[in-house]
């Protein structure tokens, strides 16, 4: 990986080491994405004990889930902590954050994927202040969502940045240094290029931190558009056959899937006809290139089953699946939902609708 470091860290073919005390590393995160990050980290350490002396996890605290919320499941990156003996701490709070200070002699704080904003006054009595690993090439796709909005607008390449850590606003750090562009290739997913990412953030992360970088005051300058990628709602995963063509209806699956569509069923029910309109969850969509031999369909929504699985017709174009899920029912294959139709949906006709 080659990686855009600032102009004063290059003396032609050299690079130059800035020198620092021994870190005490306040480490923030929670998902996967932190967990390459903090390994990378340790491998610095190892590696440069002289540069690292010593590092702390800060992540939320345990919450209860599953069915009566009467399990209490670990994030990942305290998985990966306890697993390595790493300290825990556990924080909430802007208050019980700041609290932390009076404990610990933190003098960096390195936060990914943490999901709050660390409190300037946290962040002030850290001597080297604060790091972060974005998956995106800052300033464009600021925001929570980097990874899902890369996909969703097809984009071909994107990147990572490390950037300070701003005491007030998200992703308004300065830029330390960028990855090269990195292919989003055809066949990824959320989870695939956020594992990619994560990789590439937790070497790039390490080579700043070996490199001394965060002791600079230059800036590498902005060559990208600044543009927002902000939460997005679950209820923008719906397939709009009307409005989509079978490429963004796959890349709506790979950033935010699975992908739902309606259906409208007529059932008989204690004698007499019901009619509803119910929900249909499909998964693993991909995009049809082989149209040969393709059943006749006419309208957006209509599907027909083939050798790939359930084809359904796009604005232009078509996209597959192999597992659906009708509401009230599990996954089903293609070929299932087919042969039990008449069954689960009763006379209407085969048509996905918006």
């Amino acid at each position: 990986m080659r990686i855009s470091l600032h102009p004063i860290a290059r003396t032609s073919k050299r690079f130059i080491h800035f020198k620092h005390d021994p870190l005490n590393i306040a480490f923030f995160g929670s998902g996967d994405f932190s967990v390459s990050s903090l390994g990378k980290i340790l491998e610095l350490q190892k590696r440069c004990p002289e540069k690292i002396s010593s590092v702390k996890v800060i992540t939320r605290s345990l919450k209860p889930s599953g069915r009566y919320l009467k399990t209490l499941a670990e994030l990942p990156i305290s998985e990966f902590a306890k697993s390595h003996d790493i300290p825990i701490l556990r924080a909430d709070t802007s208050n019980e954050i700041i609290d932390l200070t009076q404990r610990n002699n933190f003098n960096l704080t390195i936060a990914v994927s943490y999901g709050k904003l660390i409190p300037a006054e946290f962040l002030n009595k850290c001597a080297y202040g604060g790091l972060n690993v974005h998956p995106s090439l800052l300033p464009k796709y600021s925001g929570s969502s980097p990874i899902q909005y890369a996909l969703l607008n097809d984009d071909k390449t994107t990147g990572v940045t490390v950037q300070s850590l701003h005491p007030t606003k998200f992703d308004h750090g300065r830029i330390i240094a960028q990855s090269d562009e990195l292919e989003v290739k055809n066949d990824d997913d959320f989870d695939t290029l956020s594992k990619r990412l994560a990789q590439e953030g937790g070497q790039l992360l390490s080579d700043v931190i070996e490199k001394g970088l965060f002791l600079t005051t230059s800036r590498l300058p902005n060559i990208y558009e600044r543009s927002l990628a902000p939460k997005i709602d679950k209820s923008k995963s719906q397939a709009l056959w009307k409005d989509y063509n079978a490429r963004q209806i796959k890349r709506l699956n790979d950033a935010i899937g699975p992908v739902y569509t309606f259906i409208n069923t007529r059932t008989k029910k204690k004698g007499q006809f019901v009619d509803e309109k119910k929900r249909v969850i499909l998964s693993e969509v991909t995009e049809l290139k082989d149209q040969h031999n393709m059943p006749q369909l006419r309208h957006p929504g209509d599907f027909s089953l083939i050798k790939e699985g359930l084809c359904i017709k796009c604005k232009t174009g078509y996209v597959v699946t192999r597992k659906i899920k009708l509401q009230t029912r599990g996954d089903e294959s293609p070929e299932k939902f087919i042969g039990s139709y008449h069954k689960t949906v009763g006379d209407a006709p085969p048509l996905f609708i918006d």
